[in-house]
């Protein structure tokens, strides 16, 4: 039997909206790495304390520690994984090669990864799934118990160990204040500054080949086990048909979004508390405490996100509210490089140049005029096509 890609028929809706509203959550929390040399800023965390910010940009910016950092890549991580098990179970229904053709679409992924991580933005997430996704082929037949127990294992210990690091590594920097390696640090992040605001693209090439893409491939050692775990969470839900059979779990999804919103929210909270230093406590103390809970507010937060789409979305009306961001999640992989591509122009030197001298509020209200526009392409787009212009490449790649 021939294989064939997912019919229109056969989507999805709910999954569409919330992978678009996963895309707006992204592009607001990446604004201030396309607009800052945050990659740079883990030796120097107090950096952004120095910055001219006005009382609104900081408001913005707990805003967005309470509501946005932290959920969305968990979101976007979780409807990988389940998007894997419903690709993989389509597949085995007819008798395929799932394997083959599921090792086909991530290495279409990892390579389209490595290309924008290398040429286009140093904070690429696809080369990371791709990685991850290859580990998910040894849980594919697990039972949901099983799934489940891995992921909260994975997330609890990454938790564990993003704050003994972050806090073990900010301490060392306090200890520095003051010194050669502190002036080296500033050094780096002023040359940054400096490069994306005014270098051509042959000098950022240079620059980030050299400073960061390393730093970046590095990491991916240290989040594989949290993103492997949301993958597995994602798996969970889609085996236990969370999404494909909505109404037999009501209650599930009402209780859900009471417990998510309980703990999420409260512990989301005590993390933008302690990012923004409202707490009595060192800073290098409440940074890493606020890194490692936010391993688990964050997806905590999240599953309330979803829970309100996945019971609000049973309402028909809701759905054609929605739909502009069900246009945006249905090329998802388009819009994900795309709102790079955008970004890149607005911030760097070989476009408008306006990195380092835009405050976190205006950054958010550039976002805002952004996912518009994408909302506009989205449209105009799937008015001639079915798929994205990436997409389609995708799918002819995997079945081939």
């Amino acid at each position: 039997m021939k294989p064939s890609p997912t019919l229109d028929k056969d989507r999805i809706i709910t999954l569409d909206i919330v992978r678009g509203f996963a895309l707006f959550g992204i592009l607001l929390a990446n604004m201030s790495s396309f607009k800052t040399p945050v990659f740079h800023l883990q030796s120097l965390p107090d950096y952004f304390d120095r910055l001219p910010s006005s009382l609104l940009d900081q408001w913005t910016v707990f805003f967005l520690d309470l509501f946005v950092i932290g959920k969305f890549y968990p979101m976007f991580s979780f409807l990988f994984g389940l998007g894997f098990y419903l690709f993989y179970e389509r597949l085995s229904r007819k008798d395929l090669n799932a394997k083959h053709y599921y090792y086909r679409r991530l290495l279409f992924l990892l390579v389209l990864g490595f290309l924008h991580l290398l040429f286009i933005w140093s904070g690429d997430i696809l080369h990371t799934y791709a990685i991850a996704g290859f580990f998910l082929i040894f849980f594919i037949n697990r039972r949901s118990k099983t799934l489940l127990i891995w992921a909260l294992l994975l997330l609890s210990s990454s938790a564990i160990f993003f704050f003994l690091l972050t806090t073990a590594g900010n301490y060392v920097v306090s200890l520095n204040e003051g010194t050669v390696y502190e002036k080296q640090a500033t050094d780096l992040v002023e040359t940054a500054r400096q490069l994306y605001q005014h270098g051509d693209y042959t000098n950022l090439l240079a620059f980030r080949l050299k400073e960061e893409v390393s730093y970046i491939l590095l990491n991916v050692l240290f989040i594989l086990p949290n993103i492997i775990g949301l993958f597995l969470l994602g798996m969970w839900a889609a085996q236990k048909k969370l999404f494909q059979s909505p109404e037999s779990y009501k209650s599930f999804w009402i209780n859900t979004a009471f417990v998510s919103l309980l703990f999420g929210g409260g512990l989301s909270s005590v993390y933008a508390l302690l990012k923004n230093s409202f707490l009595p406590i060192p800073s290098w103390l409440a940074h890493g405490a606020a890194e490692g809970l936010n391993i688990i507010a964050g997806p905590l937060f999240m599953m309330f996100y979803l829970s309100l789409f996945v019971l609000f979305l049973r309402r028909p009306q809701i759905s054609r509210i929605l739909q502009p961001l069900e246009l945006v999640g249905k090329i998802a992989l388009t819009n994900y490089l795309l709102q790079s591509l955008i970004c890149i122009f607005i911030f760097y030197g070989f476009g408008f140049g306006w990195y380092g001298s835009i405050g976190v509020f205006a950054g958010t209200s550039i976002a805002l005029i952004i996912f518009g526009m994408q909302i506009m392409f989205s449209w105009f787009w799937l008015k001639r096509f079915n798929r994205g212009p990436l997409e389609i490449l995708w799918r002819a790649w995997t079945y081939r």
